[in-house]
């Protein structure tokens, strides 16, 4: 059987793979940085049902190159194409170029072992893994040594008490609502095309399809009998879950995730459920720092609505039997994720690891001993909490004041907060679904455990108990109790 050679250009340089251990040669789509990534990652990518990561050949021939320099700008544009390689784990190369893909007559370099520098007549072998261990071999052993020594999450004394109550919290004209969270499903932007049905009440905006499941969209606006607005493209979409029935409500805005004493809720006055039906909005949340109420939504009341019931037997009656799978309840095992941007980038944090999201106040208490990426001390309803700048930790560019939300999470006892520029969805994914992230040394001392694959990119999953170590935590617990901050 013939071997073949596949030839490359990188940073100027020739060079040489053995065709047996390159699996394939794809054009460089759009990759998801990898934030304290070890040197020349360029990022990861989704390759079919497993998460790529993809290292600038360049960068790793570079020997003048300091080993924790990161990747620039110009060698992420030169980019033409990525080899996928035979590695265990697979891994891709990104290239300048590819020359040719030629039969030879002797043999071919060891699969994996080998690259030839090609210079004219001479041709000078390079140990491929030798260059990669090189290269990682410093950024493995300080990821080695920061590394967190197991912190739990959301179980020490500051975790919100059991009998917290969770809900989302949405605008509507202005007003604040809420949901309870354990009846959303997913929160999603509202899809460009929804498919108007006839001969239903204008409540009913349509039908969309989410994931081969077959969903209505109502408006809450006016089913609340708020004043109609037309559609901005801003509006999210609250998935929610009632009895094995699913149905998707519009908001203008997802606001916040607040969890709550029950003696903060209080029973709705009767002027805000009128018309017929049952009682669409069956408490009220007292809102600190005379910030007003929140009126917080009975998902079964929305349900029993006379007139979404009657939309609801419209849509089943005229939706596809081969799609009608919406009303079904699911039998496979599912998990809620938080999914947060910071700057380009989208990332996922397991719903149930996080105590609340709260606005971004205008300032924050500062300190001035403590390290630079903690913000200051934020004051959540007499609790003192640190809140860490994540821009800073992740070494992500960009404007720090950007951040318009804090999400809250209790570490091995401690109660943080960590600055990120959005909430943008709720996703509901089965467990099946998800990926293992690549275990590459330096990605961030294993702050991304698992990864998720949404229209052709990698949302990666931070694993909360690594975002502090528990030194970082013990010096947060003792800034946050110092007398000075009391």
């Amino acid at each position: 059987m013939p071997s073949h050679r596949l030839t490359v250009r990188a940073g100027g340089m020739r060079l040489a793979l053995a065709g047996s251990g390159v699996a394939e040669v794809i054009r460089p789509p759009r990759m998801t940085r990898v934030p304290n990534g070890p040197p020349g990652l360029l990022g990861i990518m989704p390759l079919r049902g497993t998460v790529l990561p993809v290292l600038s050949l360049r960068q790793l021939l570079d020997a003048a190159a300091p080993v924790d320099a990161p990747v620039e700008a110009s060698v992420e544009a030169s980019v033409e194409r990525i080899v996928v390689l035979r590695h265990d784990p697979p891994l891709g190369l990104a290239v300048d170029a590819v020359e040719s893909f030629l039969a030879l007559d002797g043999p071919a370099p060891p699969v994996q072992a080998r690259l030839l520098l090609e210079d004219g007549e001479d041709a000078e072998a390079l140990d491929l893994a030798a260059i990669l261990r090189a290269r990682f071999a410093m950024t493995a052993r300080a990821a080695r040594g920061r590394a967190a020594p197991g912190l739990q999450v959301g179980t020490g004394p500051a975790a919100p008490a059991r009998r917290d109550q969770a809900f989302l919290a949405f605008t509507l004209a202005g007003q604040d609502f809420a949901l309870p969270l354990d009846s959303v499903a997913e929160v999603l932007a509202l899809p460009g095309f929804i498919a108007a049905l006839p001969q239903t009440e204008e409540i009913l905006l349509g039908v969309f399809t989410l994931r081969d499941a077959v969903l209505p969209a109502l408006s809450l606006r006016l089913l609340l009998g708020l004043p109609h607005r037309p559609p901005t493209g801003r509006e999210q979409v609250v998935v929610t879950q009632v009895v094995g029935q699913r149905m998707a409500l519009v908001v203008d805005r997802i606001s916040t995730i607040l969890r709550v004493a029950p003696d903060r809720l209080g029973p709705a006055p009767s002027l805000f459920n009128t018309g017929g039906g049952e009682a669409r909005i069956d408490r009220v949340l007292r809102q600190a720092d005379g910030r007003g109420v929140v009126a917080i939504l009975s998902p079964a009341g929305l349900l029993a609505d006379d007139r979404v019931a009657a939309q609801l037997a419209a849509v089943d009656q005229q939706k596809d039997e081969s799609m009608a799978t919406a009303a079904s309840p699911l039998a496979v095992a599912r998990e809620r994720l938080l999914v947060i941007r910071l700057g380009s980038e989208s990332y996922g944090l397991p719903i149930g690891a996080v105590d609340e999201v709260v606005r971004r106040p205008d300032t924050l208490v500062r300190l001035p001993k403590a390290p630079d990426y903690v913000r200051g001390l934020l004051n959540l309803r007499g609790r003192v909490i640190p809140v860490i700048d994540q821009r800073r930790r992740f070494g992500l560019a960009g404007d720090s004041e950007a951040a318009e939300r804090i999400i809250v999470l209790t570490l091995g006892g401690l109660q943080a907060g960590f600055t990120v520029d959005a909430v943008t969805e709720i996703l509901e994914v089965a467990a099946e679904d998800i990926l293992p992230a690549p275990q590459l040394a330096g990605t961030g001392a294993g702050q991304f455990d698992r990864a998720i694959e949404r229209d052709g990119r990698v949302i990666l999953l931070i694993d909360p108990a690594a975002l502090l170590n528990q030194a970082e935590a013990d010096l947060l617990r003792d800034l946050a109790a110092s007398p000075s901050t009391a």
